[in-house]
């Protein structure tokens, strides 16, 4: 089986940084945080470990837990793009009242970069699904939705703050882990062609007055549609790519 430590690292490594990442903004104030933002870490947090638990159900070769886990994701996505759309809403409420200090510096731009690796989330998921019988390309997709979240966690870790430090250090390891296995490792190469993307956004299309005042307009919108669309939009990629029919295996006929 392909990436046979990456259970290992997610859990020794990615899951403690996770901790310490956010721990300042959320997991040290969850009785003072927003409903909303709940509604995100949980549904973030939840993704990380269906992560964790499909590499090593595949490696263990608990291939019965493995696809009871994978039907998760028919939920777990929708879900998650839902609570995305919230968490959207509730930074542009802090980028126009500037009630945070970093949300009403760097909303706008962290919006888009929301929404573009929402996007690339469930696109990832959907190819998954789609390459399910593509071992090492299924595992790939998986894999690379992790990736997405380094950039998020390597910003807010206690690192020097040189010249987007986190989208580097991201690109450096989708690279080296793409360069272990070039053959179906591909999909980290559109970790590293987002990273590079979440750069230019960042400097030019997200920091323009056009974006900060239609990301602004989010606020005034009613939560229920936004969810609504967020929930059904990813659904329908999702539950389009699944293998509803199940093959039945012909059996022949014993000689008598």
């Amino acid at each position: 089986m392909p990436y046979r430590y990456a259970h290992y690292v997610i859990l020794l490594a990615l899951v403690p940084a996770i901790g310490l990442a956010f721990w300042p903004a959320y997991f040290s104030n969850l009785r003072g945080a927003s409903w909303v933002f709940h509604a995100h870490g949980l549904t973030a947090s939840c993704w990380i470990i269906l992560a964790l638990a499909q590499s090593w159900t595949a490696h263990a070769k608990r291939f019965v837990w493995h696809r009871l886990a994978a039907r998760s994701v028919l939920v777990l996505v929708p879900l998650f793009a839902a609570g995305g759309a919230l968490a959207l809403q509730g930074m542009a409420t802090k980028f126009l009242t500037k009630s945070d200090p970093f949300y009403g510096a760097f909303g706008a731009r962290l919006g888009m970069d929301d929404i573009v690796s929402t996007i690339m989330l469930v696109a990832m998921v959907r190819a998954a699904i789609v390459n399910r019988r593509r071992v090492g390309l299924h595992a790939a997709y998986m894999l690379a939705t992790v990736a997405l979240v380094l950039p998020p966690v390597f910003s807010r870790l206690p690192l020097p703050r040189w010249w987007h430090l986190a989208d580097l250090l991201t690109i450096a390891i989708a690279l080296a882990v793409y360069l272990a296995r070039r053959r179906d490792g591909w999909p980290f190469l559109l970790v590293t062609v987002y990273s590079v993307w979440r750069i230019v956004q960042f400097e030019t299309i997200a920091a323009s007055d056009w974006w900060a005042a239609a990301f602004a307009q989010i606020k005034d919108l009613p939560p229920l549609p936004i969810v609504l669309g967020a929930f059904v939009a990813s659904g329908v990629a999702i539950w389009s790519a699944w293998p509803w029919k199940r093959t039945t295996r012909v059996r022949p006929l014993s000689a008598a």
